[in-house]
């Protein structure tokens, strides 16, 4: 080994030796520490009471006096908060910083949204809508273009850091957003969907609000007759429907030669797919060919539908957006529709036919089992139509082609009166006080303002 003059410098055994001992002399450094603390400890704090606080008052006087105040009517023990006063109260639980900034990334992500619209218009269009309304695939794949494209004024990258922070301030935008439609909900939890009678659907019909004539009302109509027909829940459950190999979709025909579409459920509110429904037998119903209204017929509607989507297309969605200007083979462009434009589509159809009311993708749920209901179906059809969970009895029930197609004949509308007249049937017959005349061939019944006539 050299040193810096240039000299050699050998370290021995010697040197080595007084380098072990330097450090094993640290033994006795921690050993005479400890003796000190050992000879002066430290003074450790003492934390009794030098004064006996409550001295002159004893249990039984506090609980005494607990109880007097609690029991003053005069005393209100909880305030009385309306919603705006909930609302200043959450305010101020929040950081003014924290909103300012939320502001700012929000602006910043609308700026982007309006200048990327201007640039590319029919590219990703489900990026342009708010945010708020946004399913999670859709908001993912919007802030991920949104982080790769966004730029300062100076038009540079934004430093890692900063983008973290725009990301967290969107993130708590859309947290807060949540919690506020939380207590909305929470307030209106006993709004219920209403159904849509027949005589509402027939005025649905014969004022073009369901349709073919044009693509949107025939994507309109097709959900709406498939939701109808196999009772489909809100709009997630459209959203997930598909076409090709794997469609839960498929067009047949019985013995009878009759053609139907039959929905074969894969995943669902009651059947995620995982272990704990592994034994679950999946939903599994019909919605027959309607030959008396052929303008209203589902397996019609899916034809045509189908016909017009795009020939080359690659997306597996069911439902498409329709291109503005269509032509005579594809009215459909190769981009599928968001669930929330799926979820909004029976309210904004009752709301141009002017119905008042309550009216969601899931009034055509309630209105397929109440209209089972109403005509005596068997609880059995009505759970297979539904897909509702109910006893084991349904593993010993078998569902015939008749029983299918009367089914869908209930839902389409056209067996009502046949069950009208076959309960008043039954009634007159049970009816002691209803006696046909001898040799009558015919008995008339008077129920209110309706009266029915049977032949014997």
């Amino acid at each position: 080994m050299s040193s810096s003059d240039g000299e050699s410098v050998f370290l021995t055994q010697n040197k080595f030796r007084e380098v072990d001992e330097q450090e094993n002399n640290t033994d006795g450094i921690l050993s005479d520490i400890l003796d000190l603390e050992r000879e002066h400890p430290k003074k450790q704090p003492n934390f009794d009471l030098k004064v006996d606080i409550f001295s002159d008052i004893s249990d039984e006087e506090l609980v005494k006096a607990t109880q007097d105040i609690e029991g003053k009517e005069n005393i209100e023990r909880f305030a009385r908060l309306n919603q705006e006063d909930l609302d200043n109260l959450v305010k101020k639980g929040l950081s003014k910083k924290t909103e300012q900034k939320s502001k700012w990334a929000m602006t910043l992500f609308t700026n982007w949204q309006n200048e990327r619209k201007c640039m590319l218009p029919n590219h990703d269009t489900f990026m342009y809508q708010d945010i708020m309304i946004m399913s999670d695939e859709e908001i993912n794949k919007t802030m991920s273009f949104f982080v790769a494209e966004v730029r300062n004024k100076s038009g540079e990258d934004y430093r890692p850091n900063s983008l973290y922070e725009i990301v967290c301030a969107i993130q708590h935008k859309l947290r807060h957003e949540d919690e506020r439609t939380l207590w909305a909900r929470h307030g209106d939890r006993a709004k219920r969907a209403e159904i849509i009678t027949e005589a509402q659907e027939d005025e649905m019909w014969s004022k073009g609000v369901l349709g073919r004539d044009t693509p949107q009302k025939l994507l309109d109509t097709l959900l709406f007759q498939l939701g109808l027909h196999f009772a489909l829940r809100a709009g997630q459950e459209h959203r997930n429907l598909r076409v090709g190999t794997n469609s839960q979709i498929s067009l047949s025909m019985d013995a009878s030669g009759l053609r139907y579409l039959e929905y074969r459920e894969d995943v669902s509110k009651t059947n995620r797919g995982g272990l704990q429904h592994k034994n679950l037998q999946p939903k599994v119903t019909r919605a027959y060919q309607n030959k008396n209204v052929p303008e209203r017929c589902p397996v019609l509607t899916y034809e045509k539908y189908l016909h017009l989507r795009p020939e080359a297309g690659k997306t597996n969605a069911l439902y498409l957006r329709p291109l503005r200007y269509p032509t005579d083979s594809t009215w459909y462009a190769d981009s599928p529709v968001g669930v929330h434009t799926l979820q909004q589509t029976v309210a904004k159809l009752c709301k141009i036919a002017g119905f008042t009311g309550h009216y969601t993708n899931h009034s055509l749920r309630a209105t397929a089992a109440t209209r089972l209901y109403d005509a005596g179906i068997d609880e059995q059809l009505i759970t297979e139509k539904t897909g509702h969970r109910s006893t084991s009895v349904r593993s010993y029930k078998r569902t015939t082609e008749e029983q299918q197609q009367r089914v869908s004949k209930i839902i389409h509308g056209e067996n009502q009166c046949d069950v009208a007249i076959k309960k008043a049937k039954t009634a007159a017959e049970s009816d002691s006080n209803v006696c046909a005349p001898a040799g009558a061939s015919e008995t008339e019944i008077s129920s209110g303002s309706v009266f029915f006539k049977f032949k014997f």
